[in-house]
């Protein structure tokens, strides 16, 4: 028999994005995907870097109401699931007096797990990241240009290149140096951190998540873009790889599992390594800040889009938030 899940897509507005990612984060559903007519207008806008062809596909962003999307498994956990959902969205209603969240309603499907990477398929396109990347779905026949094409069928993952916290994540990326790096990506997801920077020339990536259909999908990911050689995609946590080092750490989670690995990011650095925190609601900025600085390390760069924060560190540079 098939396993069924669950498709929850909440309809809001750009602003309510992040208070209702929020407010989700804190029920436990961290992996979500935003489909936001803002993001056509910043591509129109050259906020992702200047391209001559925009997919028509693409266009279509521009009539589509905000639309924040989740996945519940088909078991007994899926109706508490649903009911907890459906009262924070009356909450949140609730305190939305001037009704700038939208309407805050959601709908749900059911779809069969082998019908699950088919249901992306209908709205995933081509997406431009940065100065380097274009993100592309592995069943879609696209010219990157001069753009580095990361290859991704997403599956049932999280990290398809089209929300937020991903973005920042390969902008950061691709603005230092990682020639010759060894890359650890923790709660790797799709895989498409890791597959970034063997992109950009790092040497090895590592990727733990502990979600097996994630590490399934990362693999196979990195297998679409020729890299399975030079990319490991392993189930568990940092504890299960203890005494290893890495030059760059990327971690797209939410604050509070950063704030909970703080203490044991220093470990696993090679001598000025650098550390890349993502998934950081604007609130919650400071709180990481600080968690930084109380462990010896300096915060080199905070970069914010859409109320989400990246920060970028280097170890054992004095630099400012900035």
């Amino acid at each position: 028999m098939d396993d069924i899940w669950t498709k929850v897509d909440i309809f809001t507005t750009s602003e309510g994005v992040e208070p209702l990612s929020a407010a989700l984060s804190d029920l436990g559903y961290d992996s979500v995907s935003v489909t936001d007519a803002a993001d056509l207008k910043n591509l129109m806008d050259g906020k992702y870097g200047a391209w001559d062809y925009i997919e028509p596909e693409l266009m279509k962003l521009n009539e589509a109401e905000t639309t924040i999307t989740l996945y519940l498994p088909g078991n007994a956990q899926s109706p508490s699931g649903i009911c907890s959902i459906q009262k924070m969205l009356v909450q949140l209603k609730a305190s939305d007096s001037a009704g700038k969240f939208g309407r805050l309603e959601c709908l749900f499907t059911n779809i069969k797990d082998e019908d699950w990477a088919d249901s992306w398929k209908d709205d995933y396109t081509p997406i431009i990241i940065g100065e380097t990347f274009v993100v592309c779905p592995t069943w879609v026949d696209y010219d990157p240009g001069e753009r580095k094409v990361i290859r991704i069928d997403p599956g049932m993952a999280f990290g398809t290149g089209l929300d937020v916290t991903t973005r920042l994540c390969l902008e950061a990326l691709e603005s230092i140096d990682v020639t010759g790096c060894s890359v650890l990506d923790i709660g790797c997801g799709s895989g498409i951190l890791a597959i970034g920077a063997l992109l950009l020339g790092a040497t090895s990536a590592l990727g733990i998540d502990l979600d097996e259909v994630a590490v399934k999908t990362a693999k196979e990911n990195a297998g679409f873009n020729g890299l399975s050689g030079q990319a490991e995609f392993i189930y568990g946590s940092l504890f299960d790889i203890a005494g290893k080092t890495y030059d760059i750490i990327c971690a797209n989670i939410s604050a509070d599992v950063i704030l909970s690995l703080m203490p044991e990011f220093k470990r696993f650095f090679n001598h000025d390594g650098h550390l890349i925190l993502s998934g950081i609601i604007k609130d919650r900025e400071q709180d990481i800040i600080d968690a930084l600085l109380d462990v010896g390390m300096s915060v080199f760069n905070c970069k914010e889009e859409s109320g989400w924060v990246c920060i970028k560190v280097s170890q054992g540079q004095g630099q400012s938030p900035g």
